[in-house]
């Protein structure tokens, strides 16, 4: 048996093929939401914080981002007119809004990513589409807490 070389043996290995797609996939979905002023973490988080008043806190647990980074985001979402923070119930907590704006950039945005997506997965049959979504769900719930559906706010 022929043994192989280091590039055959990093190029057909999954995790590395996983992170290769990874990257291509994150580029295709950054170009589309930079057309609405937007970046993957500031979707991600518009999008949590449209499910509800959450605190910053909350939406840092649910989408796997810092505090720090939350922060920013959150500043960024801001400036960009999609969200505001405003008093909560509890007049010590801050709770993240999206503004009309923000709601109404989320479904154009997701729209768009819809078509990114096919675009993207196109050479897949409906089945490789589906096996490829189930593998890929059970890896996000097994390595990121942040995953699960019924943690989230």
């Amino acid at each position: 048996m022929r043994e192989s070389n280091p590039v055959e043996r990093i190029t057909q290995a999954p995790i590395f093929l996983l992170f290769r797609v990874g990257d291509a996939a994150r580029d295709a979905v950054e170009r589309s939401l930079n057309r609405h002023g937007l970046r993957g973490k500031d979707f991600r988080t518009l999008t949590y914080a449209a499910t509800g008043a959450h605190s910053q806190q909350e939406l840092s647990a649910a989408t796997g981002l810092d505090r720090t980074t939350m922060v920013a985001v959150i500043d960024r979402l801001e400036r960009l007119g999609m969200a505001v923070r405003e008093r909560g119930d509890d007049r010590r907590r801050q709770v993240v809004v999206p503004t009309a704006h923000g709601l109404h950039t989320l479904t154009v945005a997701f729209t768009e990513l819809e078509h990114v997506q096919e675009e993207f997965l196109a050479t897949l049959s409906p089945t490789g589409k589906q096996a490829m979504t189930s593998a890929l769900s059970r890896l996000f719930t097994a390595h990121d807490p942040s995953c699960s559906t019924k943690d989230s706010p």
